[in-house]
């Protein structure tokens, strides 16, 4: 017979596990709908997924706190085959998510890049940046899962392709994480979204 001791430790690990993570953000734009902000150009909408209509076409998500360490998930298609810097994704821990408050900024990008990707880690305070380019790489006109994660506490950040590890980084000095979510553009320098894009699902869940 198990004691009431022996059930309360195992029931704690089970409860941490189940705290753990949570994923605020989980867009099946195939449905038609988003729970995002648009405060640029909005895109469209199609039977696909969202699709980016200008260089200005963004999406915006609060996760409503910063999180330290996070996992992303985007499955996309189109025109991925780019030499100039473009991000597919963002995380920032300043909302207006720009090159302006360059003292206090954090930000982890998804890039593409020289007909390739980059992981791009950037927290000032913390010194220098670290950039991770893998290009270039073979694009076909088919659906790819675009994976991420980011540990703001002093763990690997990576970037991932259709489940391969392309890139794995870390940020040099620790900090309270992300909040603000951008996929299309972000605000940062003359970034700009890649029309003919269409992300057909988006996932971003965190912890910590």
């Amino acid at each position: 017979m198990i004691s009431l001791s022996a059930l309360i430790l195992l029931a704690i690990p089970l409860r941490a596990a189940a705290a753990s993570a949570v994923c605020p953000i989980d867009e099946d734009f195939t449905t038609g709908r988003t729970a995002a902000a648009r405060p640029r150009d909005p895109g469209e909408f199609t039977p696909e997924g969202w699709r980016v209509r200008s260089f200005e076409s963004q999406l915006k998500y609060d996760l409503g706190r910063h999180y330290r360490k996070g996992l992303v998930e985007i499955e996309i298609r189109g025109p991925l085959k780019h030499m100039p810097k473009h991000s597919l994704f963002s995380a920032w821990n300043e909302e207006a998510a720009s090159d302006g408050a360059r003292k206090t900024q954090g930000f982890y990008q998804l890039r593409l890049i020289n007909e390739g990707m980059m992981l791009r880690l950037t927290y000032r305070p913390g010194g220098r940046s670290f950039e991770g380019e893998v290009a270039p790489l073979e694009w076909e006109d088919k659906w790819y899962r675009i994976e991420g994660t980011w540990d703001t506490a002093g763990g690997d950040s990576t970037l991932k392709r259709d489940g391969v590890l392309l890139k794995t980084g870390k940020i040099h000095s620790p900090f309270e994480g992300f909040r603000w979510i951008f996929i299309g553009t972000d605000n940062y320098q003359d970034f700009r979204a890649i029309p003919g894009m269409v992300y057909r699902r988006l996932k971003v869940c965190v912890s910590d």
